[in-house]
């Protein structure tokens, strides 16, 4: 029997790889330091090759024929607003329709084996994650987009960097350790979660080992700081340089501050998603995010209505993937509530739209009493007072019946200790969040570890919404 096997090491040019998605240090001289004619025409041309690329898809053909859409419609970038924004929703109908892995593919099953492939997931709080194929080009790119951000921030090759995120079917893990050990010239320590490598050993590993920074979500870098001090163990003994975090919404910058002050060094925020890859991240002056615009067009549009908005108005973030033709990402609504800026020009010398700190979900909105409130923007009220651990959960129901039936929002907080004052705390918490949410809101405070079985959502993901309205 004759079959070719289809070698990774053969599946790109890589020399035309690089050239087209630069690397550190080389994105510093190139695309990321494009005039904005020159990224215009770059974003454009991918843009145009993806579109072609998607009418070949049925899910697109499907989508885009329903909105009256035909081939030759799109023919520039401006043409974007056209085509159908799509969310997550869709692509589980896309995955029902056409199981398992969706009719948003150029190929179908039977076509495995003819490239190197590999399956990812999203989702799957509830039911079977949302699986995606991803070929080379996609997952290399993912690793570049972050290799960029580390060097931005400060990474350097020979460097020793602790990775907390499981190498599992969420692709966060590997994309960092991908970025580390193929753009980067770093040694990934590929620790896990607290589940695979206790939060101790993974201290004790940073200081025998060197560890020179951190790849860690916000909340586990305070976790390990929590469980340096019940160990007695000094933080600023070790050699960490800096922090790649995801911290969410930390609007006012209180919850970096505790991190920096307990762990002695910077803590950089960025975002991401399990399709795209790394959207944007800070530079060393961390003043917004800068977008890996070569990669993704990003737009801001109303919650409401879907029509784009200006620089500086927070609305639901619509990515589209210029780089991704397995699957192709376009015009997709992340339900993630950002606020983009114009181009500017970090200290590096990157220059680039930015986007804010990450504002909250937009399918977690609550409506109490005429107000939206999103639990995510309690977290700021939250992390800032010292006498809390920083765990919360907003528990909504429902209260009253018939006409006179309206949502009441709980939330659960974590005292730091037993010894903390339940009573002034909940007091506090109550005009800390009115101030915030401009609503007010039932407070309950709970011991320390209490809200755990709620807040975790397998290795790497924390819970903020329980939704108790059914």
């Amino acid at each position: 029997m004759t079959f070719s096997i289809p070698y990774y090491c053969k599946s790109l040019d890589w020399d035309k790889f690089i050239a087209d998605y630069p690397p550190p240090p080389h994105f510093h001289t190139t695309v990321g330091r494009l005039s904005a004619d020159a990224m215009h025409a770059l974003q454009e041309r991918r843009f145009l090759d993806r579109v072609a690329e998607a009418w070949d898809v049925p899910f697109y053909k499907r989508r885009w024929s329903a909105a009256g859409l035909d081939r030759g419609d799109v023919t520039r970038l401006e043409h974007i607003d056209r085509i159908p924004i799509f969310n997550s929703d869709d692509l589980k109908e896309a995955l029902q329709s056409s199981p398992p892995f969706g009719d948003h593919y150029r190929f179908d099953r039977s076509a495995f084996g003819t490239m190197p492939l590999k399956i990812q997931t999203s989702g799957g709080t509830t039911g079977m994650p949302r699986p995606t194929l991803f070929d080379p080009i996609a997952w290399e790119v993912q690793g570049v987009q972050m290799a960029r951000a580390y060097f931005e921030q400060g990474a350097r090759p020979g460097d020793v960097v602790q990775l907390t995120y499981t190498n599992s079917l969420a692709n966060a893990g590997w994309n960092a350790f991908n970025a580390l050990f193929h753009w980067m010239g770093c040694v990934p320590v590929t620790t896990g979660s607290g589940v695979v490598t206790p939060s101790m050993r993974k201290l004790e590993y940073a200081r025998e080992w060197g560890i020179d920074w951190w790849f860690a979500r916000g909340e586990y870098i305070g976790r390990l700081a929590q469980v340096a001090e019940e160990n007695g163990f000094d933080l600023h003994q070790l050699k960490t340089r800096f922090m790649f975090s995801f911290l969410g919404p930390d609007v006012d910058g209180h919850f970096r501050a505790k991190l920096e002050a307990a762990w002695g060094c910077p803590v950089y925020d960025n975002y991401g998603t399990h399709e795209i890859g790394l959207i944007a991240f800070e530079g060393r002056e961390r003043k917004g995010k800068h977008i890996n615009e070569d990669t993704c067009y990003v737009q801001i549009v109303d919650t409401d209505t879907g029509l784009p908005l200006p620089y500086g108005q927070r609305g639901n973030l619509v990515a589209t993937s210029l780089h991704r033709s397995v699957p192709p990402i376009i015009r997709y609504d992340l339900r993630d509530l950002m606020i983009m800026s114009d181009r500017e020009e970090s200290e590096s010398g990157i220059v680039s739209r930015k986007l804010s700190t990450f504002l909250g979900r937009a399918d977690e909105m609550v409506k109490l009493r005429g107000t939206n409130v999103y639990p995510l923007a309690c977290q700021n009220a939250i992390t800032k007072d010292d006498h809390t651990s920083g765990e919360y959960i907003c528990v909504v129901h429902y209260v009253g019946e018939g006409l006179a039936r309206r949502e009441e929002m709980i939330v659960r907080i974590e005292r730091k200790s037993r010894d903390v004052d339940s009573v002034a705390l909940e007091a506090a918490m109550r005009q800390a969040l009115y101030k915030d949410l401009g609503v007010k809101v039932d407070v309950e405070i709970v011991d320390p570890g209490a809200l755990a079985e709620f807040t975790r959502l397998g290795k790497d993901k924390v819970r903020r919404l329980l939704d108790l309205r059914h």
